[in-house]
């Protein structure tokens, strides 16, 4: 199962270390200058520094679809620089996770994936993804919403 993640900072990040002790082969994307503020924490390092590595989980920078596909065999996540998911039709993922955390969706479609998942504000499941995960802190944190 391939799933690609949408953001690496420190959210993604610790979706795809999940994802990823779960033996799911993991993909991320993020923007070519990463924001993320708690970056000893955030796989998105990888693209500026070219490898990374989080809790026992490594990353290395991939600048194309084959690039990552290479590295997924290797062991490592790839992270692209693509903000726009241009290597999703490319790569044709199980499932998209769009963790960008914007407060408002940047281009991710129901149709990228058989299962998409908006994680925090900006998404309507059923409209854009197929369910949304609560970020929210408090006792509805986590909670999947399917509409």
């Amino acid at each position: 199962m391939l799933v690609i993640i949408r953001g690496a900072g420190d959210i993604a990040t610790g979706i795809a270390l999940r994802l990823k002790r779960a033996h799911i082969q993991v993909i991320m994307t993020d923007i070519p200058a990463p924001t993320a503020i708690r970056r000893t924490v955030a796989l998105s390092q990888a693209i500026v520094l070219g490898e990374t590595k989080v809790e026992d989980v490594a990353a290395r920078r991939a600048d194309t679809a084959e690039q990552a596909m290479a590295l997924l065999k290797e062991g490592v996540v790839p992270v692209l620089p693509d903000p726009e998911g241009a290597c999703i039709p490319v790569l044709r993922p199980d499932a998209v996770v769009d963790a960008i955390l914007a407060k408002k969706n940047l281009g991710t479609r129901i149709t990228d994936a058989p299962a998409v998942i908006g994680v925090g504000p900006g998404f309507t499941a059923g409209a854009d993804c197929h369910a949304v995960v609560e970020t929210m802190r408090g006792h509805t944190l986590g909670r999947v919403y399917y509409r």
